[in-house]
């Protein structure tokens, strides 16, 4: 069981991790070319980041509320490719730099799960 806990950490921190990295590449970034030609490197980030995901899924059979919010992080990083525009890069620039926050919040929510048990 020990393991097991062991393992939920360093899943939980890897996500944080990659969330973080997301997070920090929207909130540094808020031209209209950033935004609509994501670099490759962020889109693995974040391809790493659903995989984690879906093992902690797979791992632990636990469903809670917080854990699909990392949907609207995905909406986050496809929205802006395909809608964003020089009229509109406000609205987007401010979408992108909050909505990505998701990407950590649910794991503060799980940290705060682990330390209660």
């Amino acid at each position: 069981m020990k393991n097991s806990k062991i393992l939920k950490v360093l899943i939980l921190v890897i996500m944080f991790l990659l969330g973080n990295a997301i997070s920090m590449y929207y909130w540094s970034n808020g031209t209209l070319g950033s935004m609509r030609n994501v670099p490759m490197f962020i889109m693995i980030l974040v391809l790493i980041y659903i995989l984690m995901q879906i093992l902690k899924r797979f791992l632990y059979k636990e469903k809670n509320w917080w854990d699909w919010l990392y949907y609207i992080g995905l909406l986050i990083v496809i929205l802006p490719t395909y809608f964003a525009s020089e009229n509109n890069l406000s609205t987007f620039q401010l979408m992108t730099d909050f909505g990505s926050l998701v990407f950590v919040l649910p794991l503060l929510f799980d940290f705060k799960k682990l330390v209660q048990k």
